[in-house]
């Protein structure tokens, strides 16, 4: 797999990013094709997809019912690389990686080979006993962090949501206070401890605890107060809005900042009490937002001055998914105390992580015991492993640069053709596009408009995740394997609905949950 990629890069990656309009142009009357793919599924002759949402409707967890995508749900039974397959062996580009979690691809032979290995050798025996998987990954993860972060202590677990409580105790033990800040419209998890830290209204109940913690102003330059056409930093998508600042300064990040300072002044009086300030490498469940350039330096410096560490979530932005650093930290370039990361960790595997500095973890080990049954388990470790040592041979940080921007450049291509596509963003493969009304007002298009556009593409092949505060923006997280031609035959899907929704041929009233009467 890795000399195929490789070689494609070399071969096509210098294709000129500034044709945009004649590559992705395709005949109205005419559904784009999908690229060939070498891959035959094996036959499914598993339970029917009525039985599975017969079960689903009954037994699974109602939310997820609820939220199953699609009012034609594939059922997926088989994937390869970027590719998806239904019960019917029909083919699917998916771009939104099982939520940006495949990151070598679907199936990739060696992460599997390395799990299936392990299987056969030693599957588990918890961490009160010494094996050699989980000393051989740690050290591999210590060689991928800088040499000058002193991130060098290593702490695995299951999920994310597992990581960013992991943090929220270490932070708490090291300074000996208790308040966390994060920022509005974040997503840091749904676990008990951590839920409060996630800023977004579908996750958030009357009666959930929010003791000792907070959010500042979310720094978007798009939605937000400040910012505008200058503020992201390494992107060709920046928002349309003029602002005043320049080529290597941004206003907006100074106010952004200044607010989170305010906060400070009211929540720690005296100067002191600060625990930790938390923040994305790249906003997920807020659709890619983007930092205004330098709003974390500024950040990190406040966090400092009130005596508190900084932790840097990565569990959407990490394993070079954004194409020109292999951590978002060093993206915005800053040197967070702690750092968390998830989802492409183990290409799908539950795998999750938590970096730290070993005076944070003294400081951990002396407060209390922590100990994980299932945190480095030998198979776990396997797959995680295996998925460095993939993204590093297939080449996958340089593709995630060369196909991101190539998604980037249609994308603006779409947003000046259309009225309603608002706002388009991302780096590397960490992407989004913002859906609304008109660009005049901004006003969110409604979801129901949103999630008919969502189905035709499906149904033309393409699979994208949704999010957003209005949920009014479409998702992109592909594996990171993509190709520059899944990328060209994605964006003339994309203008063939966006061209029908314009024009009134697509159907739209029967997503409508308050239709007229």
């Amino acid at each position: 797999m890795s000399g195929t990629l490789i070689k494609r890069l070399v071969t096509t990656g210098a294709r000129s990013l500034g044709s945009a309009a004649p590559a992705f142009s395709v005949a109205p009357d005419v559904d784009p094709v999908m690229p060939p793919f070498d891959y035959v599924p094996p036959k499914y002759e598993g339970i029917s997809k009525e039985e599975c949402m017969k079960i689903r409707a009954t037994h699974v967890n109602p939310a997820v019912h609820r939220q199953t995508f699609h009012r034609e749900k594939p059922l997926f039974v088989a994937g390869k690389g970027q590719y998806l397959y239904d019960e019917n062996g029909k083919r699917y580009l998916d771009l939104i990686g099982g939520i940006c979690t495949v990151s070598a691809g679907h199936c990739h032979d060696g992460v599997n080979g390395a799990i299936k290995d392990q299987m056969d050798k030693v599957s588990h025996t918890s961490n009160i006993f010494l094996h050699s998987k989980i000393h051989e990954y740690t050290q591999a993860m210590v060689d991928k962090l800088p040499k000058d972060s002193n991130l060098s202590v290593i702490y695995f677990c299951n999920s994310g949501s597992e990581a960013n409580d992991l943090a929220m105790l270490m932070a708490r033990a090291y300074t000996g206070y208790l308040n966390i800040v994060g920022l509005r419209k974040a997503y840091h998890g749904a676990s008990a401890s951590n839920i409060a830290l996630t800023a977004m209204p579908l996750y958030r109940a009357a009666n959930m605890p929010i003791t000792n913690i907070s959010q500042t102003m979310s720094p978007d330059p798009y939605r937000g107060l400040w910012g505008g056409k200058n503020c992201r930093d390494g992107t060709p998508c920046q928002p349309l809005r003029d602002c005043d600042c320049g080529p290597d300064t941004c206003n907006a990040s100074d106010m952004y900042a200044d607010q989170y300072r305010d906060h400070l002044l009211t929540l720690c009086p005296g100067g002191k009490g600060l625990a930790a300030f938390i923040g994305e490498g790249m906003g997920g469940m807020t659709a890619a937002m983007m930092a205004p350039k330098g709003f974390y330096q500024k950040a990190y410096e406040i966090t400092k001055s009130f005596g508190g560490v900084n932790i840097m979530d990565e569990v959407q932005t990490a394993f070079g998914r954004l194409g020109t650093h292999y951590w978002g930290f060093e993206y915005h370039g800053v040197k967070p105390d702690i750092v968390t990361t998830a989802k492409s960790i183990g290409n799908g595997f539950p795998l999750a992580m938590c970096a730290t500095t070993p005076e944070i973890a003294e400081a951990f080990a002396n407060s209390s015991l922590h100990f994980n049954t299932f945190g480095g388990n030998a198979i776990a470790c396997a797959a995680g492993h295996a998925t460095l040592k993939a993204i590093d041979d297939d080449g996958l940080m340089e593709n995630s640069r060369v196909v991101g921007n190539r998604f980037l450049e249609g994308y603006n291509y779409l947003r000046e053709k259309y009225d309603f596509v608002g706002d388009c963003r991302g780096k590397g493969l960490m992407m989004a596009m913002e859906f609304v009304q008109s660009k005049e007002t901004n006003a969110p298009l409604p979801v129901y408009k949103c999630n008919a556009m969502i189905e035709r593409i499906k149904d033309l092949g393409v699979l994208l995740g949704k999010g957003g505060l209005y949920v009014n923006c479409f998702r992109i997280q592909p594996p990171m394997c993509v190709s520059l031609e899944d990328a060209d035959f994605t964006i003339q899907v994309m203008d063939k609905v966006f061209a029908e929704f314009k024009e009134g041929k697509l159907e739209v009233e029967s997503f409508n949950p308050n239709p007229a009467k």
